[in-house]
């Protein structure tokens, strides 16, 4: 799987995850809720945006037309026949957790928010670590001689 193909499969897995999360948010009462999922259909919105932009300067004329081939036969053929097979009773509701309030549930949501935690905690690494590597690259612009002017030795045999 090449670089350019992974971006845009995580785009799109991020952009869904967060409509996803959306959604959830707007099930739960509350106002953190709503807002929530405002910021996570916002976000989804944005990701979506960006991918766009990120295919339309990836592609050539040629590779879009061999993608668009592959692309569209398997799914005319099996995309129907997955909408109807699509089980409705596999949806979760309060009833599949045994009660809508209780212990379990509460564990489920401290589940959701510690993962949340997480991937806002990993996220604000990469970017923390990109704007030092950032700062670091300005203030030694020039001021660094190459490696190869410490050489002492020759290299000649």
């Amino acid at each position: 799987m090449s670089l350019k193909l992974f971006h845009v499969v995580f785009v799109s897995c991020s952009s869904l995850l967060a409509f996803l999360f959306g959604g959830w948010s707007f099930a739960q009462s509350g106002a953190s809720g709503v807002i929530g999922g405002i910021v996570a259909i916002l976000l989804g919105a944005l990701m979506i945006a960006y991918g766009f932009w990120f295919w339309q300067k990836i592609r050539t004329p040629e590779e879009e037309r061999l993608r668009r081939r592959r692309l569209l036969r398997p799914l005319a053929l099996v995309g129907p026949w997955l909408l109807l097979a699509w089980p409705r009773t596999a949806e979760a509701c309060a009833v599949c957790y045994g009660q809508a309030e209780g212990a379990m549930l509460d564990g489920a949501r401290i589940g959701v928010y510690l993962l949340l935690a997480t991937l806002v905690a990993v996220q604000t690494g990469f970017v923390v670590f990109f704007v030092y590597l950032r700062r670091r690259s300005l203030h030694f612009n020039g001021k660094v001689d190459p490696w190869w002017t410490d050489v002492k030795e020759s290299l000649e045999p």
